[in-house]
Formats: structure tokens, C-alpha cells, sequence
């Protein structure tokens, strides 16, 4: 154990040391392991969309992104995602969906 006051801060700045590169390895793993995830994510979803549209597959990088900024622009696209969001997965009742408005009605 260290005796006089210097040694004890010698001691203490040792210990600082080894927790700083404690903390820098645990971020490291940290770091790692949210972007070992966000492949996974981006595989899994891209899978998801080739499997539903097979044709996406032959578009080019140039192609697909003006797919995809279309398909985000797309006010329909825009609802579905916030319905879902706000729904969770859980399926939105299709009668309220198809139902006629109240303008279709009156027209009848």
C-alpha cells in the first residue's frame, strides 16, 4: 500500500488509467455491436423488400434510389408508415379503411 502522498497519487493515476481504457474498450464493443445490428436491420429489411418486389432486384444503384425517393414522397406511402407507427402492428380495421366517405354516399 502506498505510504506518502505522492505514491497515493501515483497509485490513483494508475487507477484513472486503467478505467479510462476500460471505458475506451467498452465503447468500442459498445460501437461494435450497434453496427454488427444495423447490418442486421438492413439486411433483414432488404430481404423483406426483395422478397416483395423480386424486380427491385435488377435496378441499378441509381435506379433504386430514385425508387425509393419516390416512394417516400408518395403521400400514401407517408400515411401507411404513420398509421403503422401509430397502430403498432396491429392490423387497422379494413371496413374503416374501404369505407365510403360521406361525400359517395350523398352521391348515390
Amino acid at each position: 500500500m502506498p505510504k506518502t502522498r505522492t505514491e497515493k497519487i501515483a497509485s490513483f493515476d494508475e487507477q484513472i488509467t486503467k478505467l479510462q481504457e476500460q471505458r475506451r474498450k467498452e465503447r468500442q464493443r459498445q460501437q461494435q455491436e450497434e453496427r454488427k445490428a444495423k447490418e442486421r436491420r438492413y439486411k433483414k429489411r432488404h430481404e423483406l423488400l426483395e422478397n416483395s418486389l423480386p424486380d427491385v432486384i435488377s435496378l441499378t444503384d441509381e435506379q433504386y434510389k430514385t425508387f425509393l425517393e419516390r416512394a417516400i414522397a408518395n403521400d400514401t406511402v407517408r400515411k401507411i408508415i404513420s398509421n403503422i407507427l401509430s397502430h403498432g402492428t396491429k392490423p387497422v380495421n379494413e371496413k374503416q379503411e374501404n369505407a365510403p366517405s360521406h361525400e359517395e354516399n350523398s352521391n348515390s
